[in-house]
């Protein structure tokens, strides 16, 4: 199951099947970012209930019923009722107004717009649609930041990891994505997939269709590069250089759809991409080992099966380590890799 806003928004109003409403347990007990997450959806839903109860009190009649009764009893009677109706309608509007106010403030002190943030964990592959209908995957490890709305003359976005864009045309607000304080992709409607992780040197981005528009800063000059179908632009980072080559998208885009395509990869290419999958640590006691190139298509397979395939096709010997404090965190396994 896919986790998004709306899955929790119905884990919050209690529309989970009770299996779902279990995987979403499991899902907020992995991190503190997804309980967070959580929190934030949750306290966006009371804001929202509590101004549309807000929205359905007619102060005016109340106010008019409130002063006829004062009228018809004797005035030491009607001050004791009238004390206690106050008492009663701030009772009633406190907390709505409480939440409004915070609502408010949070709002004023982000320029009226709430920041968003979606990350996902190892393994984890995360789809959800932005304020304008553009659709996002989220590749495991990584973080998307975007605005509750969009203002009027851009859709700015901020990523670190990998994410495929399926963005909605509108010839009027370019769409951007800043990977980096040097790199940015702009486009109007189109669809492409970039890494940039922060532990790699080298930004990618494959075009899908459409267009698109590289932004480089470079000793302080600003170059572009333009991108056509079925290219790919390899940018390192800090070099203002951008080589352009010609792919086959669909070894850059397969994640999206579960699967992990290696053509032709090195060896250290690959292992880091299996420690963001299967959330492990290789330890590679061999370098001569990084040198093996490799070609391969893993679907569903569990660990145990790409690393005997990774012994069949390049003749590495592995073992597995459980996990200790060493290993990067909880959980995390090690796997020992030497000729």
């Amino acid at each position: 199951m896919e986790i998004n806003e709306d899955i929790l928004i119905r884990y919050i109003d209690g529309m989970l099947t009770e299996e779902e409403a279990v995987e979403i347990k499991d899902w907020r007990a992995v991190s503190p970012a997804n309980e967070k997450m959580l929190e934030q959806v949750y306290f966006t839903t009371q804001v929202a209930c509590r101004l549309r109860v807000m929205q359905t009190v007619n102060l005016d009649e109340a106010l008019s019923r409130f002063k006829s009764r004062i009228h018809k009893k004797k005035r030491k009677l009607a001050l004791r009722r009238a004390l206690n109706s106050i008492q009663q309608l701030a009772a009633m509007l406190f907390i709505p107004f409480f939440l409004l106010s915070v609502y408010l403030f949070i709002q004023q002190s982000q320029g009226n717009v709430r920041m968003l943030t979606v990350r996902t964990n190892p393994g984890v592959v995360s789809a959800f649609d932005l304020p304008d209908g553009s659709k996002v995957w989220l590749n495991a490890n990584s973080e998307l930041r975007y605005p509750s709305d969009f203002d009027a003359d851009t859709r700015r976005v901020e990523l670190t990891g990998q994410g495929y864009f399926e963005v909605t045309k509108d010839a009027h607000k370019p769409f951007i994505v800043t990977v980096d304080k040097n790199y940015s992709v702009e486009v109007l409607g189109t669809s492409f997939n970039i890494s940039a992780y922060k532990d790699e040197n080298m930004i990618e981005t494959t075009l899908v269709e459409g267009t698109v528009k590289l932004n480089v800063l470079s000793g302080g000059k600003q170059m572009t590069q333009m991108l056509r179908p079925n290219e790919k632009a390899k940018y390192r980072k800090g070099t203002g250089k951008i080589k352009v080559v010609d792919v086959n998208t669909e070894y850059d885009t397969a994640w999206k759809n579960g699967e992990i395509i290696f053509r032709n990869h090195p060896m250290n290419k690959v292992l880091k991409t299996l420690e963001r999958h299967y959330h492990v640590v290789f330890d590679v006691k061999d370098n001569d080992i990084l040198k093996s190139i490799i070609t391969a298509r893993f679907k569903d397979e569990q660990l145990p099966q790409v690393l005997e395939y990774l012994r069949l096709a390049s003749g590495i010997q592995y073992a597995v380590h459980k996990p200790t404090a060493k290993s990067g965190g909880p959980g995390i396994s090690v796997i020992e890799i030497s000729k």
